[in-house]
């Protein structure tokens, strides 16, 4: 392949949220639960990627970085920092150009991988220049949005990574699941629900951005857990090649359910 054999692992409740109340639950304080015994024990892989909003959740907390306007042009293409070579790589996919990290490396597990960038030719320079001042790398991937194929490419060419671990959030999944990026969904399932309507699932389609499309799946394998959690391996497939924008039955149905609401 000319890209990373890329896996999705993502926690869910019983009712398909990566996100909500039953994140609270008692048993889930514990760092030997059975999300993070998957991952850090069961998967050998050399890069993370996650999206912008998932990086301000867990490590750079809605800061705005410090940048500045009047710097120099910086060269053109990518750039990849001395420490790069490590191997172990935590990937941001982050075009505009608003993660402020405070330093090149990141927390994950017992690993500090170094922090890579995915921009576009829009990202402003004095925000790849905020970059290179943090010696963090960057690979332009993209005119006005991040090419997830080009990146996924540039990730294994320049990168030099054989697996990757894609970790939300739910937009980000879908969109990588919708390009035929991903080989694998690895989902534990948390022995609890909380019933919102308002919080992420573990895919989601963004207006704009990607279709509803169903796709289907193959179970690989199913485990119970110690913890009661129940991990299950799916081996992604093809899109249902339907036309539902213009099969009368679906539009009917639909119709009929929104004019209800």
């Amino acid at each position: 392949m000319t890209r990373p054999y890329i896996f999705c692992h993502m926690e869910t409740s019983l009712d398909g949220k990566i996100m909500g109340k039953y994140l609270w639950r008692p048993d889930a304080v514990d760092e030997g639960d059975s999300f993070d015994l998957v991952q850090h024990q069961k998967y050998q892989y050399q890069a993370l990627i996650l999206g912008r909003t998932t990086i301000d959740d867990n490590f750079t907390y809605y800061e705005k970085p410090q940048v500045n306007e009047a710097v120099a042009e910086v060269p053109a293409g990518d750039f990849i920092a001395e420490g790069a070579s490590a191997g172990q790589f935590m990937i941001a996919i982050d075009s505009k150009g608003k993660l402020a990290w405070q330093d090149n490396t990141a927390e994950d597990g017992d690993m500090k991988p170094h922090v890579v960038s995915i921009l576009t030719e829009a990202t402003p320079n004095s925000y790849k220049d905020f970059l290179r001042q943090k010696g963090i790398s960057y690979l332009i991937c993209g005119k006005d949005s991040v090419d997830l194929a080009l990146a996924c490419e540039k990730i294994k060419e320049v990168l030099k990574v054989e697996k990757m671990m894609l970790g939300g959030g739910a937009v980000l999944n879908w969109s990588f699941l919708q390009a035929g990026l991903v080989d694998e969904v690895s989902q534990v399932i948390a022995p609890a629900a909380d019933g919102s309507t308002t919080t992420q699932t573990l895919f989601m389609a963004k207006p704009g951005i990607t279709k509803d499309q169903p796709i289907l799946f193959k179970p690989l394998s199913v485990e119970i857990m110690e913890d009661d959690a129940v991990w299950i391996r799916w081996q992604v497939g093809e899109k249902v090649d339907f036309d539902f924008d213009n099969d009368p039955t679906y539009k009917e149905v639909m119709g009929m359910i929104e004019a209800h609401k």
